[in-house]
């Protein structure tokens, strides 16, 4: 497992909170847990949340969003937390309001908070009504799986006619680099919402490639279009 952004992009300044929002296709989750796991072993506080909806994950440590107390007292003991709400049974976790989203701020180092959903499919661009970008974020980490390079649109894309139509393309032909690099540095695709925040784009999943060389392409697309981008892996080998 491995993540080049992870190793020296993100920085702490001070006192002041590092709030992040992921956006963009699957991987967004992993990539989350694992950031959180890390800050945590430098000693940092980490409270992870989400703006829509994240998958339950009951072996980790869980707090109800509005127990600041509990929330606290996971943080002392792991390190990390995800602060949200749960209904027994359901598969997934739901979000605070701002409020509430406001004062977690206030209890850690590093706010990490899912922002949108792709049904773990690795493409995506956004509806209209996404995605769900808290305002207090300083962070917007894009993620795209490069397990859609060589797939069709159809079978690797979350909403595969919008992807389709947006890349002027057919839901049966294949995603290719330039399809990729396209989504990653427009403002209506994975730069929606960012506004004045630091992006970051992070292509996952560089593992099941054959070559890394369409993923420097699109790294230097993105750079090219004055978009910073990283490549990398977060499978456990």
């Amino acid at each position: 497992m491995y993540c080049r952004w992870c190793s020296g992009s993100a920085s702490f300044t001070g006192n002041q909170t590092m709030i992040a929002a992921f956006t963009g296709g699957g991987g967004k989750t992993t990539l989350i847990y694992y950031l959180a796991e890390k800050f945590a072993g430098e000693g940092k506080k980490v409270i992870v949340t989400t703006t829509t909806h994240m998958a339950w994950e009951p072996g980790r440590p869980f707090a109800d969003a509005g127990d600041a107390a509990g929330v606290r007292q996971l943080l002392a003991q792991y390190g990390y937390v995800t602060a949200a709400y749960h209904k027994a049974g359901q598969p997934k976790i739901s979000g605070p309001d701002r409020e509430i989203l406001e004062k977690l701020s206030g209890l850690c180092d590093a706010l990490l908070v899912e922002a949108d959903g792709s049904k773990r499919l690795p493409l995506k661009v956004p509806a209209q009504w996404e995605p769900v970008i808290p305002e207090i974020a300083d962070i917007v980490v894009g993620v795209i799986g490069l397990d859609c390079l060589g797939k069709k649109i159809a079978d690797t894309a979350h909403r595969p006619e919008d992807v389709a139509g947006f890349l002027g393309e057919n839901v049966e032909d294949i995603v290719t680099w330039e399809n990729v690099a396209k989504i990653a540095v427009a403002k209506t695709g994975l730069q929606k919402g960012v506004g004045k925040r630091r992006f970051l784009v992070y292509l996952n999943k560089a593992d099941v490639l054959e070559s890394l060389d369409p993923a420097e392409k699109i790294v230097e697309r993105c750079r090219i279009k004055g978009v910073e981008a990283v490549c990398g892996s977060l499978r456990k080998d």
